[in-house]
Parts: C-alpha cells; structure tokens; sequence
C-alpha cells in the first residue's frame, strides 16, 4: 500500500513538473506566436480622381458609390468598379497605391498587417484585377511587403517599384516601368525586369519578356481582311470622281493604296478609320509609326490651306480637361505656292518627302509634344487621302505607347 502511494505521489509530482515545464514553454512559445502572427487590416482609401466610382460587397451589386475628389474607406472583400469616364485610387497606410483606370473592375482580396512591431512578417496586400487597366506602386521591398495583383491568367508578384496591368478579352498584359517582378502563370514563374513586358492569352501561353512599348492597334498590318479592324469612308462631292481604298500587293506585301482618278480640280477625301479606345494618361511616351509611299497628288503642297495631303495621318482625341482634340500629320512632294498654307505646329504639321520612295515616318513623342494639350485617351485613328487627283499607299501603321 505505501509503495503506491509512493509512486501516486511520484507520478502526480513528475506530472506536475511536466505541465510546470510545459507551460513555461508554452506560453511565451504562444506569446510569441501570437505577436509574430497577429494582423491588423490595413487602412485602404479610395478616391474618385475623376467621375463616379462604385464600390461594395464582392457578391452584390455595387451600389455606393464616390464622387469625383472625395475619399472614403473600404475594406477586404468589397469590389471597386471604375467606368469609361471615371478614375480611382486605392492608397494603403505604407504609401503604396494602386490606380484604376476606366473600365476597370477590382477586388480588395487583403489588406493587413502585423498588429506589432516586433513581428517580422511582411504585411500583406492582394488585389485580384478582373478586367481594365491598373498601375500598381510597391512602397517597400519584398521582405517587408508582398504586394500581389491576381488575373485570370497569372499571380503577379511585385517587389518594390511600379507595374502596371491591364486585363481585357486577350489576356493579361505585365508591364515593369521601375523595379522587378515575378509573374506566375500555368505553373511557370518568370522575372520581369525595368522595362519589359509580359502578355499572357486566355489559354495560359506566356511570351517571353517583351520591351515596354506595346501597339495600341488591334491592327497594323493591311491584309485581304483589313476591313475587320479599319472602316472605310469617302468623301465624293460630284460625279465622274471615284475613290478607292483597298489593299494591294506591292512587290509581294500587302500595302493600303488610297487614290481618286476622273475629273482633276475637285476635292475629294478618302481613307480609313480605327477606333482605339485607350486611355494612355498612364504611359511616357507615345508616337505614331508609318511606311508611305506617294504615287500622285495633282493638288501642290497641302492645298490652299494646309488640309489636303495625297496622305494625312490623324488622331482624335481627348485631353486631361475633357477637351476634344486632334493630330495631324501630312505628306506631299508637290511644293506648295507662295499663297498656300503648311503649317508647322505640334498638332498639325506636314513634310515634303521623295515621290515614289517608301518614306519610314516615326512621330515624336506626342506625349512631350502637345505640352498641356497632350493626349489622356485616344479615340480612334485615321489615315486618309483628300486633294483633287491622289494616288498614295500606306504599310505597317503603329501607334507604339511606352510605359
């Protein structure tokens, strides 16, 4: 009997030593874990650059909305939707950001950060883009704050620095303008560099990095199905005059021809249209690209008043106060008379190039260019012909825009 007793006290006292043991490793074990682990969700504002910005739960439909230039807070999970008029920015506690562009939907997946300062975990940031066009600005290294951006193709991982990301019906596009990045997709994880680009299409095929610039074309090239991308008009004020815009081959290469032919000394106008539809407030430069070759032009120089080229370029569009704008850009090789008008401005000028030579014209940056009347969307694109008797050909147009 006393044996048992002996050994119920030695097993109630090694019992006790134990749970002393293990509560005095346990708890401060707990202790630490908890202020290593422990978050806080990070304060997210967001504010109406321009225009009305809705915002609410992910899983219903938004119905609150911002007004341009003012600044409320939002929280994980809630959904944030710009329109084709409106601009918003999420701003985070640490000074990162994130700018929505039109037609842009997002959802704040998390937003938190260690509740104390002892914890060495990064705080955490996660946006998933569903569609449109955002720029991402990383406030800190990597080890301090994973800032990720999610599409439907890709996990993108952004170490300090800016990015910026636009998801449409063809992919998702990964642009580096300052520092570095990762890019994950289909279970490949690539670097992106300062100054690359990365698209990836709806089946999860990756391209290799890419420089900066990208074409804001759907189409550059002419080909036998141009009229998918291009729209053609004319312009014919009597009879006996036809125009024409159609692709031709030119030593094997599909080339736009535009020209008239019938009676000389009557105006008439001839071309093609693009509608572009981007907004380009987010890029550094940007500048037009095009191959020309002038056959014919009866009519000298730009006509009377510097308007009438046997080939023109245009963009229409719109700048940072709403205005509506345009640029031109003429060709001709006829000089023109003393009392004709060739105007040399930044958003309308014209050169005199070689007859029958293919001419490979680059822009300057339109960007630097038009100072304050500078372009935040683009319309659309037009290269056209007018005069009396044309005959000219365009290939390879491009409308190159660099982050």
């Amino acid at each position: 009997m006393r044996n048992n007793m002996e050994r119920t006290a030695w097993i109630i006292l090694s019992s006790a030593f134990g749970l002393f043991c293990s509560i005095s490793i346990l708890t401060p074990a707990s202790i630490y874990w908890y202020i290593i682990n422990s978050t806080d969700q990070l304060a997210v504002e967001l504010t109406s650059v321009r225009g009305i910005v809705l915002f609410g739960a992910s899983n219903n439909e938004l119905s609150t909305s911002v007004l341009d230039g003012n600044t409320v807070q939002v929280e994980e999970g809630q959904k944030i939707a710009t329109n084709d008029t409106s601009q918003a920015i999420l701003t985070f506690a640490d000074d990162s950001s994130l700018t929505m562009y039109g037609d842009t939907e997002i959802i704040l997946r998390q937003a938190q950060e260690p509740r104390f300062s002892l914890s060495y975990r990064p705080t955490q940031i996660q946006i998933e883009v569903l569609k449109g066009r955002v720029r991402a600005t990383a406030a800190r290294e990597r080890q301090s704050l994973n800032f990720d951006l999610k599409t439907p193709q890709s996990d993108i991982l952004l170490n300090q620095g800016s990015f910026s990301v636009e998801v449409n019906d063809k992919g998702t596009q990964v642009t580096t303008r300052l520092g570095q990045g990762e890019v994950i997709s289909g279970g490949e994880a690539i670097t992106l560099k300062q100054g690359e680009r990365l698209v990836i299409d709806p089946e999860l095929i990756v391209s290799s990095p890419l420089p900066a610039a990208q074409n804001l074309l759907a189409r550059s090239q002419f080909n036998l199905n141009f009229a998918d991308y291009w729209e053609i008009y004319t312009i014919d004020l009597i009879e006996g005059v036809t125009t024409t815009a159609e692709v031709v081959l030119f030593q094997d290469q599909p080339v736009l021809n535009l020209r008239s032919e019938g009676q000389d000394n009557v105006h008439t106008e001839v071309g093609v249209i693009q509608q572009v539809n981007r907004d380009v407030r987010d890029f550094q430069s940007l500048r037009v690209f095009a191959e020309v070759r002038l056959i014919y032009q009866s009519l000298p120089g730009g006509g009377q008043l510097g308007s009438e080229f046997p080939i023109m370029l245009h963009l229409s569009y719109i700048d940072a106060n709403g205005s509506e704008r345009d640029w031109f850009h003429g060709f001709y090789y006829q000089p023109k008379p003393d009392n004709y008008i060739l105007y040399n401005e930044p958003a309308n000028s014209s050169e005199s190039i070689a007859r029958y030579i293919w001419y490979p014209y680059e822009s300057v940056n339109l960007l630097a260019s038009l100072g304050p009347a500078k372009p935040v969307y683009i319309k659309s694109i037009r290269i056209y012909a007018s005069g009396w008797i044309y005959d000219a050909m365009v290939a390879n147009i491009s409308l190159l825009a660099e982050e």
